[in-house]
């Protein structure tokens, strides 16, 4: 078993894997070399260290000159919506974009075509401790916490981690046609704080994710679900992914969310998102609202 993670010292990342949630590693060759090699044979490239108090990053992000962020670098994050048996309310609410009189959402709850789509590149993503972005034109932002799957150029998967696919939902619900501006912008994806391979998830559809908005110090949103609830299976998810789409080595796909905070739940500058899921861990990010640039 193994979980990965990186940190920042003096501009340099260095990652590190945790072996049997004891002995911790420095790795001789990126993350995704690792999780590739992890998968055919189990063997992992590095020296044995002491010193790295990884909890102690957990919760403080950065001691003396060393910060935590993202696991790795993945070239391309891809998102799937849609996935999860919700309430037919989720996919009918009002000032939404309908197709021959349904809503965008209640049209791909029915089709046999899951969504997929393009969320981010390396730039565009931060790691635990560091800041997601509201756009700076959208009023309605929200996460959307999510189990997220991190695969080879064949689909197989690597490992897992926590993601969270940050939306602008009023461009999103205005026209299907801003999904793209909606979805993809500096600070629109968080994951990490770790990727953890698959045998240290036993079953994928039993695990819980949680969702805390923190506002001035206080619970402004708390939602939880199950991934048993999951109606589109991630295999089915990849499979769509991968047909005629060749993917790198390293992509990451997140996989759905069914949590889901009301217009006045919307996120602000200042707030403190916590995803949690089990067998993985929790991810904090501080929120940003972007200001806009003066032409």
């Amino acid at each position: 078993m193994m979980k990965l993670f990186r940190v920042v010292k003096r501009g340099y990342y260095i990652s590190y894997a945790i072996l049997d949630n004891s002995t911790i590693i420095r790795l001789d060759e990126d993350p995704i070399k690792t999780l590739m090699r992890y998968a055919e044979n189990k063997e992992v490239l590095g020296d044995r260290v002491t010193g790295i108090d990884y909890q102690s990053l957990l919760k403080n992000f950065q001691i003396n000159d060393i910060r935590i962020t993202k696991p790795m670098d993945p070239p391309e994050v891809w998102g799937s919506g849609i996935s999860y048996e919700m309430a037919r309310e989720r996919y009918s609410e009002e000032n939404v974009a309908k197709i021959l009189g349904k809503t965008i959402y209640e049209t791909v709850y029915d089709a046999v075509r899951p969504e997929i789509f393009f969320k981010a590149t390396p730039n565009r993503c931060v790691g635990h401790g560091e800041a997601i972005a509201v756009r700076s034109d959208s009023e309605w932002t929200l996460p959307e916490p999510e189990l997220a799957v991190v695969l080879d150029s064949n689909g197989k998967i690597l490992g897992y981690t926590i993601m969270d696919d940050v939306s602008a939902r009023d461009l999103e619900t205005e026209n299907p046609l801003y999904l793209p501006q909606s979805k993809i912008y500096a600070g629109c994806c968080a994951f990490g704080p770790v990727i953890v391979t698959p045998d240290e998830i036993k079953n994928p559809y039993g695990l819980d994710i949680t969702l805390r908005i923190m506002r001035d110090g206080k619970v402004f949103f708390e939602g939880s679900v199950n991934t048993n609830k999951m109606r589109r299976k991630i295999e089915e998810q990849i499979e769509y992914l991968i047909r005629d789409n060749p993917i790198p080595d390293g992509t990451i796909l997140t996989t759905g969310t069914a949590i889901v905070p009301g217009r006045d739940k919307g996120l602000k500058d200042g707030d403190i998102v916590e995803i949690s899921i089990s067998n993985i861990g929790t991810l904090i990010t501080p929120v940003i609202k972007r200001r806009k640039k003066l032409l």
